[in-house]
């Protein structure tokens, strides 16, 4: 792991992405995602080791280097300060115009990441309440903030059915999409003016300069690309996009462009307003296309055929434009018979239905990129393409709230013309609340078009269910949405409904002028959204029977406040209702301010969405009707049960009920026979489950995690399940196969003693997890079965004596965790199955054997495993050796393996991997002999050696390709220099730096305090040419662990990293011999732990043994040699000279005891 960057702009990697990610998906989505985005020769940059592997200083240097960020927000993101730490960085490139973020939403609610609410939130709360730094407040808002601005960004959304693949591809494409539009805007980037102005400082127009063509050169490129492809046929071009995103500025453009190849042209500008006149039929198409010709007169009244005839001589130009039906095309053109061959007819709608089918291709409008943006903006604000004056800042802002919309920009932009920056300021204020009045007018128009149904759905959208999975809107609004997102109104983008901001801001205002109280809902229904300061809107509303949904956020009510039990009594048409905490913890335990001392009287017959948080009643009301509901949410409540008695549920497919610790009794859901996800987590009182579940064949999900009361599962078969989670259901002795279709079972921390026979049923299973089953004392064989498991987790059986299945035939094994199993009888090389296997299993990815006091040697076959990435044996404690290890390993821990003497020679097989960074750990292996830690050196050299070639013809920013660490307390003495104390300052001769040069080594040795940490190791180096220019990069020599450990004694920390950073840079400038660097400053530090660094050193390897002058500081100890470069193609006599010399000058060095020197090659 490293990170780079230099003030040569040539040294930067070009095109770098930056992806910002917890560990946990390190392995698994970000491993694919990278290797996507360099497939398309993208530079991308993934910090390699843990979080906590690297100076948050030098992650910074790298976000600020690269071009694109992609944040991937998953469950874990806020479980460390590092993410959200990098993050606050990424914002503030975002706000200057730095870089641009595409967030990435992975298998987490969008709307848990921006209201810090679910797994997400609680987890950021619990990070803030054990936060130590300084300034814990202002930290906090800034992490907020950065979450607030990230993830507005228009982003990617993946959820568990999600094909990762296709995400994957998704992300290329708009990263793709985005460097290009950087490249783009940067070739004509004109140098901005951020000189401080005061705050009177006006906002005038600079001139009356032309529109600029805002990214419309590459729409253009790509609409004639698309156009010349037809030139054998009439081609029909379909052009689609939100209102207002340009379209018919594309249009305009494309018609001047295109109409000296037509002898006949016609441009029908907004046909939908031709429509509503009344004027438009076949003829004024026909009429337009002959405007230029003398006897117009004459040819218009001809008879129909001579007319077709007469237009059949000439191909022809048509452009429709703001066509909004069907209709309108077949009055225009008709069935097209009078168009003569290689004509191009063009079409532009804010409807996509009405050109589907109709058309020979469809190009879709999409939104300018930021640097686009801003620049229209200022052209209508200022006059000139770039802010000007201390109005940069909030110009993006701006900016960002019309999202590339043309129309916007330019409304918004010249609205604040000639105003001064306080009015700038309170328009933005206002903005977040609604939208401008002429850009709502100008949106009004679209929804104006809108079914009373589709009116509501939009609506229900922008107050209720914005980012939603697309799924689940679709069964809560009764309604399917493809009609909405045709008309660019929403966009269903990685199955989630999204809503540009325009358009939300647009709906939340309409919906909020329709608010007051009615009787019926003849101008559409009322939508409430209110926080704690507006619950008299809620008592207002009591009675109101058009009241459609209720959202209130209790989060910062400060006392109990008691409503009338009738409040929701009379709101017969309500269908969504949702009393939550936007601040409530996963485990939160603060009381429910919201109480209704009478009781509640809830019929609501007409309810699809009930969310609860801490119900007060046992249950739900007698009077209470399901029969529409979809979704219930009661989490934290006081119910027992859900109703008395068992309620028609046709329609019901989820119900968290989670840390409802009171429940107790399941049998009002055994109707449910349309559910779909069943959340019980955390229901303590819970001792089993109805037997009558067996009637819920579309479950799919069942959570039970630390239902501690759960004794037994029910005799039942569940078809449709996929995933069960027993997790800490800790006196649950026995199980019991509930479905034959499980793909996820999670039985860790249970009581279980054994599996049932009939595991072997599972054929789907994917992931099995097994851990901490202390109790579990053998598993079945029929395990071996199981050809589609990737994943088997062991990890803590402490009484599983045996090993458990021949594995040989799980062809799909990936991940194996045996570590803190207890083999007291066998030992693993003395197991057969686990031989017989090896090459069974070559699928697997990882193995983790840790503390396992009973393995003494690994077998031979392990060489067999070709796609083992990583091998866990951190204390096993009687581990002697270890043998041959299979070729592309990346990780190796064998921490803390007290008895390890000896390593294979070579220490793995050597070939190309798919990934070029590595890291061996042998921290704490006190019995290391020094053979084995010569061939673990000889190993990692020969194999940086290796991936130095791909990364210099691949252009990889500088990484550490491999690190390693053992005890020991000198520099070894093969390094070219070495030194006391944690700095090298170096200077080089001339012609040092070529091609040939592969990788530079580095070596620390640290001297550690007796206590626990999560150390990393870190060196930076800045190399410096005779122009004064540095390039600087920085690499961690090991460390970064997850887990804090504890290092005995004095360690060897060595890392090897490329130089095509530095060769890349030379080789491509101007005046190549200055621009080879002269000196260099080394450092190296401990972050993250208590640490000294005793001595450092530092060699260059080559291709070829060529070796140069490296003098050492003279301050320090120095192992300095006069050593000339050896061509291969001297004299075999000059070449013995040359041998018999150095040594008379090593054996003057060292009797003169002047300083250490020997001779290195390779």
């Amino acid at each position: 792991m490293a990170a780079s960057s230099s003030s040569s702009v040539q040294s930067r990697p070009h095109n770098q992405v930056f992806v910002n990610f917890r560990g946990e998906l390190r392995k698994t989505f970000v491993s694919h995602l990278e290797k996507a985005l360099k497939t398309d020769g993208i530079n991308v940059f993934i910090d390699e080791n843990s979080p906590r592997g690297k100076d948050i200083t030098t992650l910074f240097d790298r976000i600020e280097e690269s071009k694109i960020a992609l944040p991937i927000f998953s469950n874990h993101y806020t479980d460390s300060h590092w993410c959200l730490d990098e993050l606050e960085k990424i914002k503030e490139c975002v706000d200057s115009g730095k870089l641009v973020a595409i967030p990435i939403f992975y298998k987490v609610e969008v709307a848990d990441v921006k209201n810090l609410k679910g797994v997400f939130g609680d987890k950021f709360w619990e990070l803030v309440r054990n936060y130590k730094g300084d300034c814990k407040g202002a930290k906090t808002d800034k992490w907020i903030g950065a979450l607030g601005v990230v993830t507005k960004k228009f982003g990617i959304v993946l959820t568990e059915t999600s094909k990762e693949s296709e995400e994957i591809d998704n992300i290329v494409a708009r990263v793709i999409e985005a460097l290009s539009g950087i490249s783009i805007e940067r070739e004509r980037e004109i140098p901005i003016d951020n000189h401080d102005a005061g705050d009177e400082e006006t906002a005038e127009c600079a001139s009356d300069a032309p529109l600029p063509p805002f990214g419309i050169e590459t729409r253009l490129k790509q609409l004639e690309e698309k156009i010349n492809s037809y030139t054998d046929r009439t081609f029909k071009l379909g052009l689609v996009g939100m209102p207002g995103i340009g379209k018919t500025t594309l249009t305009e453009k494309l018609y001047e462009n295109c109409k000296g190849k037509f002898v006949r042209q016609a441009f029908l500008p907004d046909v939908r307003e031709l429509s509503k006149s009344g004027m438009m039929d076949g003829s004024i198409l026909r009429r337009e296309l002959l405007r230029n010709e003398d006897v117009i007169q004459e040819v218009v009244n001809m008879k129909p055929e001579s007319l077709k005839t007469h237009l059949l001589l000439n191909k022809s130009l048509v452009i429709l434009d703001n066509v909004t039906s069907k209709k309108q095309m077949e009055v225009l053109l008709g069935n097209g018979d009078w168009i003569k061959k290689g004509s191009l007819i063009i079409i532009t709608t804010s409807d996509r239905s009405v050109i589907e089918g109709e058309v020979d291709d469809i190009y879709e409008v999409h939104r300018l990129s930021a640097r686009d943006s801003l620049q229209c903006f200022s052209h209508y604000a200022f006059g000139v393409v770039n802010p000007v004056g201390n109005f940069m800042n909030i110009s993006k802002e701006f900016s960002e709230y019309a999202k590339g919309n043309p129309f916007a920009l330019k409304i918004l932009g010249g609205e604040l013309n000639g105003q001064n920056k306080a009015h700038w300021e309170e328009t933005l204020r206002r903005l977040a609340q609604s939208s401008n009045k002429t850009i709502q007018d100008f949106l009004k128009i679209s929804y104006n078009e809108l079914s009373q149904l589709q009116k509501d759905v939009f609506l229900d959208v922008a107050c209720f269910f914005r980012s939603g999975d697309e799924y689940y809107v679709r069964c809560l609004v009764e309604s399917d949405l493809k009609a909405l997102a045709s008309k660019f109104l929403i966009n269903i983008s990685g199955g989630r409904v999204e809503m540009h901001d325009l358009l939300y801001t647009f709906g939340k205002k309409l919906a909020s002028a329709l608010a007051s109280p009615k009787e019926l809902p003849s101008e559409g229904w009322c939508r409430l959204s209110l926080n704690h300061n507006e619950l008299d809107a809620l008592k207002k509303a009591a009675g109101d029977v058009s009241v459609r949904g209720i959202f209130l956020d209790m989060s910062e009510m400060k006392e109990e406040v008691s409503l009338h039990e009738c409040t929701f009594k009379k709101m017969r048409n309500l269908w969504y209702l949702k009393l939550y905490s936007s601040h409530c913890h996963r485990q939160g335990k603060a009381d429910c301010k919201l109480n209704f001392p009478d009781g509640i009287q809830l019929p609501l017959e007409e309810i699809r969405y009930l969310y609860w948080l801490k119900f007060p009643l046992t249950k739900l009301p007698e009077a209470f009707d399901p029969k529409n509901l979809s979704d219930l949410n009661l989490p934290y409540s006081e119910i027992e049960g859900v109703w008395d008695g068992v309620k028609e549920t046709p329609k019901l497919k989820w119900v968290d009920l989670s840390y409802s610790s009171k429940l107790s009794n399941l049998s009002g859901l055994l109707n449910a026979e349309s559910l779909q996800r069943l959340n019980l987590e955390g229901c303590t009182s819970l001792k089993e489950l109805p037997k009558g579940m067996q009637h819920m064949q579309s479950l799919v999900f069942l959570n039970m995690r630390g239902c501690t009361s759960l004794r037994v599962l029910p005799n039942i078969n569940l078809i449709s399940m996929k995933t069960l989670i027993l997790t800490n259901c800790s006196i649950l002795r026995t199980f019991k196969l509930i479905s034959n279709n499980l793909e996820n079972l999670h039985l860790d921390g249970t009581a279980i003693t054994q599996l049932p026979t009939n595991m072997w049923k599972l054929q789907r299973l994917i992931v099995l997890n097994l851990k901490d089953c202390e109790k579990l004392e053998a598993v079945p064989k029929c395990l071996g079965k199981l050809k589609a498991l990737q994943e088997l987790v062991l990890s803590g059986c402490s009484k599983l004596s045996t090993f458990p299945v021949p594995i040989e035939k799980m062809k799909s094994l990936q991940i194996l965790l045996l570590d803190g199993t207890d083999f007291s009888t066998l030992k693993v090389e003395d197991i057969p199955e686990l031989r017989r296997s090896m090459n069974g299993i070559s699928s697997l990815q990882r193995l983790c054997l840790s503390r396992n006091d009973t393995i003494t040697n690994l077998q031979d076959d392990i060489s067999l495993l070709c796609h083992l990435k990583l091998l866990d044996l951190k204390f096993c404690k009687n581990l002697i050796s270890i043998p041959l290890l299979p070729p592309n390993l990346e990780i190796l821990d064998a921490h803390g393996c007290d008895k390890l003497k000896t390593v294979a020679t070579p220490l793995a097989i050597l070939k190309h991997m798919e990934k070029v960074h590595s890291k061996f750990i042998f921290t704490n292996c006190n019995s290391l002999e020094q053979a084995a830690k010569n061939s673990i050196t000889t190993y990692a050299q020969r194999k940086s050696q290796l991936d130095a070639r791909r990364c210099y013809k691949e252009g990889h920013a500088s990484e550490a390709l491999f690190i390693t660490s053992f005890p020991g307390s000198e520099v070894p003495s093969w390094f070219d220099h070495r030194m006391i104390g944690p700095t090298l300052n170096l200077k080089f001769p001339p012609h040092w730096c070529d091609n040939r040069l592969s990788t530079i080594v580095l070596c620390a040795v640290v001297s550690f305090q007796d206590e626990i940490n999560s150390f990393s190791v870190e060196c930076t180096c800045e190399f410096t040419n005779e122009l004064g220019t540095c390039t600087r990069f920085s690499c961690i020599l090991g460390g970064g662990w997850i887990e804090p450990r504890k290092i005995d004694s004095d360690h060897v920390f060595i890392g090897y990293t490329s130089c095509s950073h530095i060769t890349n840079h030379v080789e491509g400038s101007q005046g190549h011999q200055k621009c080879v660097p002269t000196t260099a400053s080394i450092k190296f530090k401990v972050i993250d732990g208590s640490g000294e660094i005793m001595n450092c050193g530092l060699s260059l390897v080559y291709e070829e043994p060529n070796h140069v002058v490296i003098e050492g500081d003279s301050n320090g100890t120095s192992s300095g040699r006069d050593l000339s470069v050896v061509e291969s193609t001297v004299s075999s006599a000059t070449r013995f000279l040359s041998v018999v010399l150095r040594y008379l000058w090593l054996g003057v060095l060292f009797f003169s005891v002047f300083g250490f020197a020997r001779f290195y090659s390779q």
